[in-house]
């Protein structure tokens, strides 16, 4: 169990699992069975719960309007909910344990933007307990298998005047994209290949590379990381709470005078199934003026 800002590990049946808790009082293990993620809950006071939902948490972060002045708040939901019962039990020192079997899902996903606005989307239970003592249980995976990229069209095309810009986009069978950039006529400053990513509201844009004239050779790859991390939280958590989920699962920031500083550049939790992804061709006019073509993209397994 964690509780505060110390990380230990428990051993489960698929090995050595993190469990990152904020929640005082209430003992938190996290295992996976017969291909099955199971969560457990053991209080000695018990759990007074009114129902438990499972789904899609959402770990929403941004700045709200509060008279003058705006305050950082962070906001936890679930998508399309579903009401699930849990294995109860009561040892003779009086103690509950509440045990949660989930079916297998998809990975989480997460964007966080350098002022700390962005939101995480992960396979979550949704604890229901009297007087706002709620329990949210985020299970924040990697992607467990290898991502396939696809395009809507292959072929990306932007004109203006007499200049043609294009890029041809070929899947590479190692998971990545590439892609034949060319930039004919004097028209376009430069053209450019950005991969869009988009989780909830929010969109983060990746320069792939850049063809100023003539033609060149582009490359991009997912981001992949590694972690499979149990957390859990109340309703809520500050900025330097959610700095520290972060910062072990790869994001890096600024030092600040109170919490932290900035993240530097934006973060990208994991590429996956659950983010939303255009590939644009750009060409720059200059004076903020632009062409631009583009398809959907996607990752799947």
């Amino acid at each position: 169990m964690v509780v505060g800002s110390e990380l230990v590990r428990v051993v489960a049946s698929r090995g050595i699992v993190p469990v990152y808790s904020l929640i005082g009082g209430i003992q938190v293990e996290y295992g996976v069975g017969a291909g099955q993620p199971i969560v457990k809950l053991k209080s000695s006071r018990g759990i007074a719960h009114r129902a438990v939902y499972t789904g899609t948490g959402v770990l929403f972060f941004h700045w709200v309007q509060e008279g003058k002045t705006q305050a950082w708040r962070c906001d936890s939901s679930m998508l399309d909910p579903q009401i699930i019962q849990p294995e109860e039990a009561t040892d003779t020192g009086g103690s509950q344990t509440l045990t949660f079997t989930l079916q297998e899902s998809m990975p989480a996903a997460g964007l966080s933007r350098c002022r700390w606005e962005g939101m995480f989307l992960a396979p979550a239970i949704h604890v229901d307990v009297p007087m706002g003592r709620d329990i949210w249980i985020f299970l924040i995976r990697s992607p467990w298998f290898p991502l396939k990229p696809s395009v809507s069209k292959p072929l990306l095309s932007i004109a203006h005047d007499q200049s043609i810009a294009s890029a041809s986009i070929n899947i590479d069978p190692t998971g990545g994209l590439t892609a034949a950039v060319s930039n004919t006529g004097t028209s376009f400053k430069k053209v450019s290949l950005v991969m869009s990513r988009r989780v909830g509201e929010f969109v983060s844009e990746e320069v792939i590379g850049e063809v100023g004239s003539g033609t060149g050779n582009l490359s991009w790859r997912p981001i992949m990381r590694s972690f499979d991390l149990c957390f859990a939280m109340s309703s809520s958590m500050s900025m330097g709470e959610l700095a520290g989920v972060a910062q072990g699962l790869g994001a890096q920031f600024s030092s600040g005078f109170f919490g932290p500083g900035s993240i530097i550049a934006d973060y990208i939790l994991c590429d996956g199934p659950r983010t939303g992804y255009s590939l644009l061709l750009r060409g720059d006019l200059g004076l903020l003026h632009h062409e631009e073509d583009s398809t959907q993209a996607s990752l799947a397994w």
